[in-house]
């Protein structure tokens, strides 16, 4: 279906990043090294606060933003990409943090394609709130992992 509300594209990223946590989980169960293991569970607490500021856009926001409609897909590629991350023997820090890294600009990607789409203002300035808030996470995570390699 192409045509979605931005509740369910606030929903599909909550999706995404559920999918992530669990990826980190199972990471969790297979990794030894514990400097990984700690950036694993930084990771996983990101997670969960993505989610929950999420949870806060669709339950805050007006009806006018999260009920519009726009015309475009829910990006679906990152299934794929799951399939062959878990198949990747995930080594070090830099490892996961790549994965990471290419979730949330696949994701700012396509946030960026429904801006183009929208017609509605007040949506675009909520996207690319958010779309902005991801990618200062995705900054902070890239700090955090040269901390770790610091200690």
């Amino acid at each position: 279906m192409r045509f979605h509300q931005i509740k369910e594209i606030y929903q599909h990223i909550k999706d995404v990043n559920r999918e992530f946590e669990t990826f980190c989980q199972q990471l969790l169960k297979k990794t030894k090294d514990e400097r990984l293991r700690m950036f694993i569970h930084y990771l996983i607490d990101k997670q969960d606060g993505n989610n929950d500021y999420l949870d806060t856009l669709i339950k805050s926001e007006s009806h006018k933003v999260t009920d519009s409609w726009v015309d475009e897909d829910i990006e679906h590629g990152l299934a794929k990409k799951f399939i062959e991350y878990k198949q990747q023997t995930i080594l070090s820090i830099d490892e996961i943090l790549a994965i990471n890294i290419e979730i949330i600009e696949t994701i700012n990607d396509w946030l960026l394609l429904i801006v183009d789409l929208s017609t509605n203002q007040t949506v675009k300035e909520h996207i690319l709130d958010l779309i902005e808030r991801q990618s200062q996470q995705s900054h902070k995570l890239v700090h955090s992992a040269h901390r770790m390699d610091d200690m």
